[in-house]
């Protein structure tokens, strides 16, 4: 469901395979697929949510003409009117709803017309997180807006990681929580579509921010306004925190203790309305939650019961010129998450560290009223499990698994020939630093490296240490002598180091290439694990007069986006000079590459290596090489 990439470590070595040598065999043909024939299944196809879907047409159809006909009359970018609409239009596409094309470019057209009225930072937040949804669902054409408005964003940052609203009109803008939480789903899907680590570091900070702001609503016990809650909890999934990390919990419980007894949340206290129950909904989805959680299961019915004949909702009373847009834009979002069949897995849990053998157990209702045909698992693209019907059992093992990340993916499919999809990355081994990046911040002129350390509560007293390292600056980039280093407490979540560019000694040291290396210590100072970043301390325009940059997309023949691929870049003596893995949407990319011919090696257990040949120089566009596994 939601994304979140890992930078592996980057790796140095002497010596690899000759450069013109074959990639690996093929592996032996997959076994032909299990065909299933559908069974009628009356009771199965009555327990799904085919009312759910309907309201959200509906819905859909009122939004899509309110907010074209908004952007007729006043002619500019509203906001919440066309940003909040386009990002319902396009999880609706994600969905399998019939979307028509022309309501999709109409908000676009309008998106493009800027941020022309209110606060600059609540406008271009609006942007970012809509362009960003558009980017991730349905087509990387706009990338350029959705690089724009993150870049403007990373300018707005405040010092505590946060994006201070400068137009909070409650309840349709809803000030810095929102901003902030817009600003990281920005960052995620730039980083996803340009596997740049530099959108990594204000990722860390926002993730920061709003962790410490909502452990302090925990232990006060303040009534937090609740809308601030469901848009630190979306930014903290944003950011890549699982369902089952303490501050993703602490904010979920929040969330269901404020549930009414019909069903619905209330922005006023226990007076349920449509605008906050689809945000709940919505948020707590995006969290992880299935159709057939008691808590979205009932929300869900709070607002099939209130949306009126138009399709629209209105049950809140803001004083706002055109609330009822509003509050239609978040209870259609809240609606437009039940995809055409629903999906529930017990014994598997987003980000967890694997267990040896694990019992799985699927089901699946189709809430298009025929049945559920097929469900499968795979394992980073390779199936693994298959059976006919709407119920899996699986003893899941994982003892094979390399140390790292794996996507789990489970599929179901209805009577129709569509496909619902249920997305988990779990943990081999001892993995506890992850999506590490580094980045000059001109603004202080200093290096942040910044990670997220999801270390279980039994790791709790660890430390992780950073120390930086010169490299050549015409050569390898292999490591040469510890210039710095410093170490600070193993806290949860995300995290970052801040380098000036001294040495030890306090002396400042020479502009460009260094690496970044992390050690992740046990409470007995044993190292569980190492990780490691080139970076060049210096700005953008300076590294590109030095380096180059290669980049690409890796699929599979199957024509799906393959994430977590091993890349690798091999120089013309054969040596694997950096490591790094694919982003969610099969993107990767390596910078600070000296000018030469380069191999780059695509790799993932399973399927055979892809390679293909680049010439990387300086003060040029990166050098392509896409290929499909």
């Amino acid at each position: 469901m939601r994304p979140r990439p890992v930078i592996a470590a980057l790796c140095f070595a002497l010596s690899g395979p000759a450069f013109g040598a074959a990639p690996a065999p093929a592996p032996a043909p997959a076994p032909a697929a299990l065909k299933c024939e559908l069974a009628p299944s009356p009771a199965s196809a009555a327990r799904g949510d085919a009312r759910s879907r309907e309201a959200a047409h509906k819905g859909l159809t009122f939004l899509s003409k309110a907010s074209q006909a908004w952007t007729k009359q006043n002619n500019c970018f509203g906001c919440h009117v066309q940003a909040v609409t386009l990002e319902a239009l396009t999880v609706g596409k994600k969905h399998q709803y019939d979307i028509a094309p022309g309501d999709i470019e109409a908000m676009v057209k309008a998106l493009k017309l800027g941020v022309t009225a209110g606060g600059r930072v609540t406008g271009v937040a609006f942007e970012g997180s809509a362009w960003a949804k558009y980017d991730q669902l349905v087509s990387e054409r706009e990338m350029d807006q959705l690089l724009k408005y993150a870049k403007e964003l990373t300018g707005m940052q405040a010092q505590d990681g946060s994006i201070p609203d400068d137009d909070a009109r409650l309840p349709v803008t809803g000030g810095t929580m929102q901003t902030t939480f817009q600003a990281a789903q920005t960052w995620r899907q730039a980083f996803a579509r340009t596997a740049d680590e530099k959108w990594l570091p204000p990722l860390r900070k926002a993730e920061a921010f709003l962790s410490s702001q909502s452990a302090k609503w925990s232990t006060t016990g303040t009534k937090v306004y609740l809308q601030d809650v469901n848009f630190a909890l979306l930014g903290l999934v944003s950011s890549g925190v699982s369902r089952n990390e303490a501050a993703s919990l602490r904010l979920q419980r929040m969330l269901l203790e404020r549930q009414n007894a019909d069903g619905g949340w209330g922005l006023d206290k226990q007076k349920s309305d449509a605008f906050a129950t689809g945000q709940t909904v919505y948020a707590l989805k995006m969290a992880g939650y299935s159709d057939d959680d008691a808590a979205v299961s009932k929300g869900m019915k709070y607002l099939i019961a209130a949306q009126d004949k138009s399709g629209a909702w209105r049950t809140y009373n803001s004083g706002q010129g055109g609330a009822e847009k509003a509050e239609s834009m978040w209870a259609v979002l809240g609606l437009v998450t039940v995809d055409v069949a629903s999906v529930a897995v017990k014994g598997l849990a987003d980000g967890q560290h694997v267990a040896p053998k694990m019992p799985l157990k699927i089901t699946a209702v189709d809430n298009q009223g025929g049945g559920i045909g097929r469900l499968e698992i795979k394992v980073d693209d390779l199936s693994v499990k298959v059976a006919c019907g709407a119920s899996l059992d699986h003893a899941l093992d994982t003892e094979k698994l390399s140390k790292g990340k794996h996507v789990i993916e489970v599929i179901a499919q209805n009577g129709k020939g569509k496909e619902s999809r249920r997305r988990y990355e779990v943990y081999a081994g001892d993995v506890f630093l992850t999506d590490v990046g580094a980045q000059f911040d001109e603004r202080k002129q200093q290096t942040v490296v910044s990670l997220r350390n999801i270390a279980p509560d039994s790791e709790k007293d660890g430390a992780i240490e950073l120390e930086v390292w010169s490299v050549s600056q015409t050569a390898d980039a292999a490591p040469k002598a510890k210039v710095f280093s410093t170490s600070r407490k193993g806290e949860p979540g995300g995290l970052s180091f801040e380098w000036n560019g001294k040495g030890t000694d306090g002396k400042a040291l020479p502009r460009g290439r260094y690496v970044a290396k992390l050690a992740f210590k046990d409470a007995a100072g044993k190292v569980r694990q190492n990780e490691s970043a080139l970076f060049f301390h210096d700005s953008e325009d300076a590294q590109a007069r030095q380096f180059g940059q290669v980049e690409g997309q890796i699929s599979t023949k199957g024509g799906g986006l393959s994430s977590n691929t091993e890349m690798e870049l091999v120089d013309e003596l054969g040596n694997v000079v950096q490591r790094t893995r694919t982003t969610d949407q099969g993107n990767y990319r390596f910078k600070n590459v000296n000018q030469g011919k380069y191999k780059v090696r695509a790799k993932k257990d399973g399927f055979g290596a892809a390679e293909s040949t680049v010439d990387s120089a300086p003060n040029a566009a990166p050098a392509k090489a896409s290929m499909a596994l």
